[in-house]
């Protein structure tokens, strides 16, 4: 059946439809073209989110090396808004650092299903009579495939091509977006601006209004950082006036327009304020959508299992940190043997005469050093009752007749204590403050246990509040911890000598 006709049989112009045509207004719900694509690929602005930067730390080296090549054909449209690059530096290393962290938490966690295997092995075995021979050949089987396993998770680091990038001179990401982005970073606002847009952003946060408002209750700048970036990027296309390709491996409701939660475009809201503020289209891709976008349309090669793998990794950033030390042990434990000679042993959860010790470092057949890692559930009540510190003093008085006291530690970890006080501030008040004013009325409140605990007998005492990946105190936390293992080794050194 053919619809199609000419002119109006009725005479006149239709009545009650809109003058600029079916899609004028509704512009949101359009589905871009190939030609849409690559024309604003071409010669609109392509605007990178702070996570496609620091994801790039995430990928394996054949993803990172595809998604460099897409960007690096797309360079003379790419621009960075001042505040995406300004998260992605307060994040770079934190980012870098958790790369390491998660492989030993894989392998940690790797080896307690083997342990349990093994258990039900040998009580199978012995409950139906399997010989020893059948027995051994079963744990063989078993040791093999955790060896295997093991051997893909554990890079050796010379086989790494991140091993050493919190260095910049040796960081091999920043030494590719360095010429890219070369003039293509944006400023910051203006002060009097900045204090605009940041009430304009509580204002979007009360009344739910995007982007931004599904991160108002994060520390640091990151509850109004979408927002910011998002104005940064309005201006920028207003000045130029050409279409945007916002690119993020955000995929959260207050940026994208979801049909049964998957993202179908950009949030109908955000196309409509970029037409009314500069008269131009948005689109917006995830960064394994762009990867095959330009490999399409401008023959960029991209190998295939590229998209699925940034796409898996950018998933998996968005998790956090259990705050329950996990993550402070997991990454001291691995700087430890980063660091320590091939003579020592490091080990986790270790009892010492009825004491929990977090982590502890043999040297031969001695004891040379024990970490304990303060993580409170209920700070408040640690610290009404003290048990902290009597729990400290039955740790400590564990070696006071030992013929060569181990050197002993304690890291507190104030994540629990600020996450509690974070609920006494105004989201967008913190925001504008940082979490760096809550960290030192945290260390504040906690001060004369620090100095008690340091007086009962520990020889160090350090504070981190959490290491929570792509958290701002991340990065501040792994190096206190990285400070707290120089000296750790220090004291064995002269133990020894």
């Amino acid at each position: 059946m053919d619809f199609s006709f000419e002119g109006n049989s009725m005479g006149g112009e239709p009545r009650g439809l809109t003058p600029g045509g079916l899609s004028a207004g509704f512009e949101g719900y359009l589905s871009p073209s190939d030609e849409d694509y690559r024309a604003v690929l071409t010669s609109g602005l392509v605007v990178l989110d702070t996570n496609v930067l620091l994801n790039l730390y995430r990928f394996d080296q054949q993803a990172r090396v595809d998604l460099l090549a897409v960007l690096w054909r797309i360079r003379d449209g790419i621009w960075i808004p001042h505040q995406a690059l300004e998260e992605f530096w307060r994040n770079r290393e934190a980012a870098i650092l958790s790369r390491s962290n998660m492989r030993r938490e894989a392998l940690d966690a790797l080896q307690k299903p083997v342990r349990a295997i093994s258990h039900t092995i040998e009580n199978w075995c012995r409950s139906v009579g399997i010989s020893r021979e059948r027995q051994s050949e079963l744990m063989d089987l078993v040791d093999s495939t955790h060896r295997a396993l093991r051997g893909v998770i554990e890079v050796p680091d010379g086989d790494d091509p991140l091993h050493g990038a919190r260095d910049t001179n040796r960081d091999p990401v920043f030494a590719a977006l360095r010429p890219m982005l070369e003039g293509r970073v944006g400023t910051g606002l203006p002060s009097e601006d900045l204090v605009v847009a940041l009430q304009e952003a509580d204002r979007r946060a009360a009344g739910r209004i995007p982007p931004g408002y599904m991160d108002r209750d994060k520390p640091d700048h990151r509850g109004p950082g979408d927002y910011l970036v998002w104005e940064q990027t309005l201006r920028e296309a207003g000045q130029r006036s050409v279409d945007v390709l916002f690119v993020t491996s955000d995929v959260k409701e207050d940026w994208w327009r979801k049909v049964r939660g998957a993202p179908a475009g950009p949030r109908v809201e955000l196309v409509d304020e970029l037409r009314d503020r500069a008269g131009t289209r948005l689109f917006m891709l995830q960064p394994q959508q762009l990867l095959g976008i330009v490999g399409r349309l401008l023959d960029v090669e991209v190998r295939p299992d590229s998209e699925k793998q940034i796409e898996t990794a950018a998933k998996g950033t968005s998790g956090q940190g259990s705050g329950d030390g996990d993550r402070v042990r997991l990454y001291l434990t691995s700087a430890l043997e980063r660091l320590l000679p091939s003579g020592s042993e490091v080990a986790t959860n270790v009892a010492v005469n009825r004491s929990a010790w977090d982590v502890s470092v043999t040297v031969g057949e001695s004891l040379g050093a024990v970490v304990w890692i303060y993580d409170p559930v209920k700070p408040f009540n640690d610290l009404a009752t003290d048990s902290v510190i009597l729990t400290a003093r039955q740790m400590v008085e564990q070696f006071k007749n030992a013929v060569r006291r181990p050197w002993m530690a304690c890291v507190v970890d104030l994540a629990n204590l600020m996450t509690r006080m974070r609920a006494d501030v105004n989201p967008w008040e913190r925001a504008r403050n940082g979490d760096g004013e809550l960290m030192n009325r945290a260390v504040d409140t906690f001060q004369p246990y620090l100095d008690e605990l340091r007086q009962i007998g520990f020889d160090e005492v350090e504070v981190v509040a959490g290491v929570d990946q792509g958290e701002p105190p991340a990065a501040e936390a792994f190096q206190r911890i990285d400070r707290l293992v120089q000296r750790l080794a220090t004291s064995l050194d002269t133990a020894d000598s």
